[in-house]
Order: C-alpha cells, then structure tokens, then sequence
C-alpha cells in the first residue's frame, strides 16, 4: 500500500511521523512524508520518501513569524491565533502540494496542525483518512479537559466533569473559527471543494469523519476514557532511534565520561531571540548547584564545544542516546521529547511555552515524576535551580520516574499503530470516507 503522511510543525510534531513511516517502510508499505523542507534530510536519512510542502529553509519556528509563538506565554487563545495568522499565507500552497503528494495514496494520514488540509485532500481524491495526535484533542469526555484547559477545577467531581465537557467543545469552536477561514479559501482555489461550514461539525464528531484516530502517547500517562469508541486508539509512544550511520561527538562522550551523570536542559526558547537571556540563566543555575550539565542550542549561536569544566553545549543529538546518560531532563514538554525522557526513567522538569506543553508538565508533577512545570515567562535562574535541587533530592521521585521508564520501554507504539492499522485495512477499503 502507499501512504502519505502530511505533518506540519517543529521537528517534535514531526518525528514521531517518521518513526511511524520506518515502521510501515519495513512492514513492506511504501510511505511518503509530506513536510517541511527544512525536514528533507531528516525524513531521508531513515529511508522515507520525502515531499515538500514549502521552500522555506528555516525550521518552523526559526522564522520571524514562527518565533512570535514564543511570546505566547501560555496564552491557549494568543497562541491559536498567531498560529493562524502564521500558517494563513501559507495554507494554498500547503493544500495544493498535499495534493500532489497523495494523488497516489491508497491511505492519507494527517497530523494535529494538518487535519484540515488533509481531511480536504481526503475528501477531494475520496481516501481513506487516518488522524493522528500526539495529544488528546477535539474529542469529548469528562475524565480530563481538553489540553489547553490544564487549570480547570476537579473538585467536585460533578463540577469538574462538566467544565471538562464544555473545555472540549470550546476547544474545537476556537480551533474551526480560527483555521477554517484560510482553509476554506484554499478548498475553494485549490481543490475546488465548497467551504466547510461556520460550526465545527467535523470536529464535533471526528470518529465518524475518520477511518482511523491514532493517540500516539502512553495510556500510563493518561487513561483511555470510556466515552470513546473502537476508532480511537492509544498506541503508546512513536520514538525515533538515531539513524544506523550515526555516531556521538567524541568530545561529548568525554565529556559524559569525565564525572557524574549531568542535567540535560534544553527547550524552545533556546532558538528565540531571547537566547542570551536564557542561555546565562541556565548557566547561572547549573553553577549555583554545582552540577555538570549538557545544554541544547541553537546552531545560529554556537556550534558544540565544551563551554566550561562543567558545561557542554550542543546544537543537537538523539534524545534516545542522551537521555538515559543524564541524572536529570528539563525540556519544553513538547510530547516526543516527553517520551523519551520519561522512557529513559529520570526525572523531568517542563519549561513550557504552549499550553499542550504545560498540560504533559501537569501530567509528570501528578504522577510523582517530576515537579511542578514552569512557565517560561516567570523563569529565573533561581527559581530554576530550586526546582533542580528540588528534583535531585527527592529520591522517591527518583524511583517513580525509573518504575515508569521501565514501563514505557516495553511499549511500542509504532508497532500498536501498526496493528491497529491491520485491524482497520479491510474496512479501509470497504467503507469510503465520504
């Protein structure tokens, strides 16, 4: 079978698609991934066919327009609404390259950012339509709210489950009235579809617009609700292992082999215009506790090298190597770098930007395996540090995040993604989409 994937995003967003394609790559399916060029050599490099779906040669937060989503400080509505200010643009040439590089797809499937482009394309060309997240999003239940809800009172119970309800439908009228506007035109110019209507309708009942909805995250995280039907299913994490051909610097493995396991600091704001800001605070942390540390960069700033006795910098190596070396994890919680710190079995301090950030930070504070997230606008280095000691003492926060990781290490979640593919093929091709 030929799939496309279309996935639009930060190399988080788009990773665990990779994953995924290497996994149907070697069950004997042929896949291309429709993305951002910036990402051509990374999708390649594990034999994925790759398409673009822009010529920007930036990362999709290293434009001007990209960085501005920093400054969203939390903000669920700030952040949608520069996001669809910032795709808007872009979206023709989005639909009409998705186009392009499904017209040979038995099955499309569609990321987060994508949905509506892809469910137009799938629409369009009559494909079946797999969706998958790597979050729980525009679909209903009371057990939890909805990502970008992650402050909404629990107690008591009744309260709590009906905020929940209304976070979710809340949700999915934002996000329709937000993006459906570019989306629409696009329908219009490029796919020549009517517009999609002024309520959420698609969203409102995703399961019955989809042939498949695939959660890529860990139910250990989070617990399948009872609300959801058969066609939503929880995978487990899609993890992404270095390439064969790759090889650590030699400068860091003597740096790791020098002293004591370091803290491994690295989140979104490394690649914004705040960067000395941040990189001075890190350091003034990490020197406060006396503590070794490996820190990630941007490459517009510095290349690798080791910046002091206790410090090493980085512009990049596979989380799945690194992380299971360190004594500690602070990252932006974006969910792909979630997963593997959480599999490598330390414990995990957030520094979230978005508010889907934030909501996996909640989610690691409540289960013991880290402390409670900071939001990036009120970091300090001393509130830093506090944390970070905070994390290195508290040794029975120690022994859950191990307990944990060592679950999250028998999952597999490209090879459950895979099966529930296997389980859905037939109805694929007997049930059209539309």
């Amino acid at each position: 079978m030929r799939i496309t994937i279309i996935a639009l995003g930060s190399r988080g967003d788009v990773q665990p698609w990779i994953a995924l394609g290497k996994g149907l790559v070697k069950e004997g399916h042929a896949v291309r991934l429709a993305t951002h060029l910036a990402m051509a050599s990374l999708v390649t490099a594990y034999g994925i066919e790759f398409s673009a779906l822009d010529d920007e040669p930036a990362g999709f937060f290293e434009t001007p327009g990209g960085q501005q989503l920093y400054e969203a400080h939390g903000n669920a509505f700030r952040f949608a609404s520069r996001l669809a200010r910032y795709l808007a643009p872009s979206v023709d040439i989005y639909m009409q390259r998705s186009l392009d590089a499904c017209a040979d797809a038995d099955i499309i499937m569609v990321s987060h950012v994508s949905l509506l482009i892809g469910y137009s394309v799938a629409e369009k060309l009559d494909r079946p339509l797999i969706v998958t997240f790597l979050f729980p999003t525009f679909l209903s239940t009371t057990a939890f709210p909805e990502v970008t809800s992650f402050t909404l009172p629990q107690r008591p119970r009744f309260l709590g489950q009906a905020l929940n309800q209304l976070s979710h439908v809340a949700a999915r009228r934002v996000f329709w009235r937000l993006f459906t506007p570019a989306v629409n035109q696009a329908r219009q110019r490029i796919a020549h579809l009517p517009p999609l209507p002024g309520k959420p309708v698609v969203l409102n009942a995703l399961p019955d617009h989809a042939d498949l909805i695939l959660l890529c995250y860990s139910s250990l995280l989070l617990p399948r609700p009872p609300e959801w039907n058969e066609t939503v299913q929880i995978t487990g994490f899609c993890t992404l292992n270095p390439p064969e051909n790759w090889q650590p610097d030699p400068q860091m493995v003597d740096f790791l082999q020098a002293g004591p396991a370091p803290i491994y600091i690295g989140f979104g704001s490394m690649s914004s215009g705040r960067f000395e800001e941040t990189f001075q605070m890190t350091v003034a942390a990490l020197t406060e506790l006396k503590q070794r540390g490996i820190i990630l960069v941007s490459s517009k700033y510095m290349s690798d090298h080791r910046f002091s006795e206790q410090i090493y910098v980085t512009t990049g190596v596979p989380h799945e190597w690194l992380f299971p070396q360190m004594s500690a994890i602070v990252h932006h919680g974006a969910p792909g770098t979630t997963a593997v710190s959480l599999a490598a079995g330390k414990p995990t301090l957030v520094i979230p930007h978005n508010p889907d950030q934030y909501f996996w930070g909640a989610r690691i504070a409540a289960l013991g395996i880290g402390p409670k997230p900071l939001l990036r606008a009120r970091l300090s280095s001393r509130k830093l540090a506090a944390r970070l000691a905070q994390t290195l003492e508290d040794q029975v926060m120690r022994q859950k995040a191990a307990a944990l990781g060592e679950k999250l290490r028998q999952e597999d979640g490209v090879a459950q993604a895979i099966a529930s593919l296997k389980q859905k093929q037939l109805l694929l091709f007997l049930h059209p989409l539309f």
